[in-house]
């Protein structure tokens, strides 16, 4: 199919097309004539390179500057001036990067990451280079041995994380699939062979998984798109190696993606499904919640279903599934002060980058390394915010992530409620939260703790602020105990005491509770009026409500078995804004089911609001802490 055809089947408008056939008139003239080490000519590059950015929707500016892409070495600036100083800023951008990488070709991923990161004001000029950079992967087979290793281990390590980091998922796959074909060629055949020896199987699993659920569903939410999906072969690849799962042990190879009107439909669904099917623990992700830092969104869940047969399913709205295939390439198609602001939040990692290379600092390449490039994990706040770290980061990581006054005088924490201490690692979903002393100050040995390279610097910043000081250690810090103290309840006269929601009355957060002292260091609390409770007043000490967590909390509802009941729920906890970890529905008997819950609350009016709304859902008969 030819470009002007593929552009307009991709939704360009019929001015856009003029444009980019004016362009591809000009490109023609000067570049067809220009030969690659491939054969072909630079003007062929450009309109696959077109194509290819066409095809993830971005804004005409940007594809009639990669149809332009390297004729400044032929003509002058003002030939085209006619294209708009937009058009000619990126063309200039992206010449930038190519004379600087072409006065030294030896230049390593480490080098390459400097130069991408100081020479790119508008990211625009990134998505037209990872364009080019795609199209070259595909016919690198012209090149030595040597060289392919170099260009793809660079594609690996720089281009395809950046592609990933700015949402061009249509980019990224293709990227890293061609460079594991070229770097581990054994491998990759071995993962190919088995996704085609296997093939037949999946496509059945799959086909039956998706009746299955249309028979779960039955017409209760409006599905717009269900289908199979693939998982790309570069992840395979990286839980084959890196996670030691062997090829027949990743059930998630193949799953299913839903696409629903709306985002109620999401939670909706999920409930459904998880009426229908037994959930897999530890697989419920709510990335429409807390969205991942590329802004990626998303239900995931996974499901065994009654034939043994596990399966991944992810759920999302039209403009969820439009954004997650082409990221913010197509970001200029929705014009506002709101999208614009989202924009900027997006690439605040690039800008701080930016910065910091402005100051000329010294370790900006262990910065980009490790902070920019590196695999990265997602922890919480007591409140539920999500917090972007990198893979091996320790709780110190995490405090100077908060601010760096609360990291230099963090003395340790507590993660999903145990104390733990400042080299403490964190894992995928922890919560943590942060303890401080005002004496505390840095110290030299936090540099070998922390992992985030921006964190070392912040350290040495305070080291060198107090290195007048007397040194000054704040070592006292030693838990009393090594849990947390309850989950809900506190009793501030017996704080080494763990207070326990009784199940006699099951107190909900805001009501009035006492609490009775039991076995050693266990505080019974009820409620005020429970009969129980009365008739141990003597025995009597004084609780209250914590005001916030730093736990997740679990709970349960007891309601009238319905068909959607689950639905309600989920739909009604993710309304007031909460993060669910878990969902799960039993049949007590015949006409009562049990829901429970796992979720992240921000406070106690928080959970208060919660339990306010949950009353309300259609059969609720009663809600109970655990």
């Amino acid at each position: 199919m030819k470009f002007l055809e593929f552009a307009e089947e991709k939704g360009y408008t019929g001015k856009d097309l003029a444009k980019f056939s004016i362009a591809l008139d000009f490109s023609k003239i000067y570049l067809a004539d220009k030969k690659r080490l491939s054969g072909d000519s630079l003007f062929e590059h450009n309109v696959r390179v077109a194509g290819i950015l066409a095809d993830s929707k971005v804004s005409p500016e940007v594809v009639v500057a990669s149809l332009l892409y390297g004729i400044l070495d032929f003509c002058n600036e003002d030939e085209l001036k006619d294209f708009g100083d937009e058009v000619l800023g990126l063309v200039k951008g992206i010449e930038k990067i190519k004379k600087l990488k072409s006065k030294n070709s030896k230049l390593e991923a480490e080098a390459l990451r400097k130069i991408l990161l100081t020479t790119i004001k508008d990211v625009r000029v990134i998505f037209i280079k990872l364009a080019s950079k795609l199209d070259n992967l595909r016919s690198i087979e012209v090149l030595s041995d040597k060289d392919k290793k170099k260009i793809t281990k660079e594609v690996l390590e720089v281009y395809a994380p950046l592609a990933n980091s700015l949402g061009l998922e249509r980019i990224k796959v293709p990227l890293e699939n061609i460079a594991l074909k070229i770097l581990d060629p054994r491998k990759y055949k071995k993962i190919i062979h088995f996704l085609h020896s296997s093939k037949e199987q999946r496509e059945k699993d799959v086909s039956d998984a998706i009746e299955m659920i249309k028979r779960s569903i039955d017409g209760k939410v409006k599905i717009v798109t269900i289908k199979g999906r693939s998982k790309h072969l570069y992840s395979i690849f990286k839980k084959f190696v890196d996670r030691k799962i062997p090829l027949n042990k990743q059930y998630d190879l193949s799953g299913v993606r839903i696409i629903v009107p709306e985002i109620k439909d999401c939670y909706t669904l999920l409930g459904l499904l998880h009426e229908s099917f037994q959930p897999l623990d530890g697989r419920l992700k709510d990335y429409i919640a807390n969205p991942k830092p590329n802004f990626y969104r998303s239900l995931h869940t996974g499901v065994k279903l009654p034939t043994g047969k596990i399966i991944e399913i992810q759920i999302r709205t039209p403009e969820m599934d439009e954004f997650a295939e082409e990221g913010f390439a197509a970001h200029w198609r929705y014009k506002g002060i709101k999208s614009d602001q989202l924009f900027e939040k997006k690439i605040g990692w690039l800008k701080s980058i930016l910065e910091m290379q402005k100051d000329e600092h010294k370790d900006f390449l262990e910065v980009a390394k490790v902070d920019v490039f590196g695999d990265k994990i997602y922890c919480y706040t007591p409140k539920g915010d999500v917090k972007e770290l990198p893979k091996g980061a320790s709780l110190l990581d995490f405090a100077f992530l908060i601010h760096e006054e609360v990291g230099n005088k963090t003395v340790g924490g507590r993660v999903n409620g145990k104390f733990v201490p400042l080299r403490h690692k964190l894992n995928l979903g922890d919560v943590v939260e942060v303890i401080t002393n005002k004496n505390q100050r840095a110290r030299r040995d936090w540099i070998k703790i922390v992992r985030s390279a921006r964190v070392k610097q912040k350290i040495r910043k305070s080291l060198r602020k107090h290195e007048s000081l007397p040194a000054f250690h704040y070592r006292n810090f030693k838990p009393m105990v090594e849990e947390e103290q309850g989950i809900l309840v506190e009793s501030k006269e017996f704080p080494k005491a763990v207070c326990m929601l009784a199940k006699c009355c099951h107190a909900l957060p805001g009501e009035n509770i006492v609490g009775i002292t039991t076995k050693r260091r266990i505080i019974s609390v009820h409620l005020e009026e429970c009969r129980h409770a009365l008739k141990e007043e003597a025995r009597w000490v004084p609780v209250s409500w914590k005001e916030s967590f730093n736990q997740r909390i679990g709970f349960n509802i007891r309601a009238e078995e319905r068909s959607g009941l689950l639905a309600d729920l989920l739909n009604t906890i993710a309304t007031a804004g909460f993060e669910v970890k878990s969902a799960k529905a039993k049949l007590i008997d015949l006409e009562n089911a049990q829901c429970s819950f796992v979720i992240i609350p921000k406070d106690l009016e928080n959970l208060k609001e919660l339990v306010t709304r949950v009353r309300k859902v259609r059969g609720v008969q009663g809600i109970y802490f655990e």
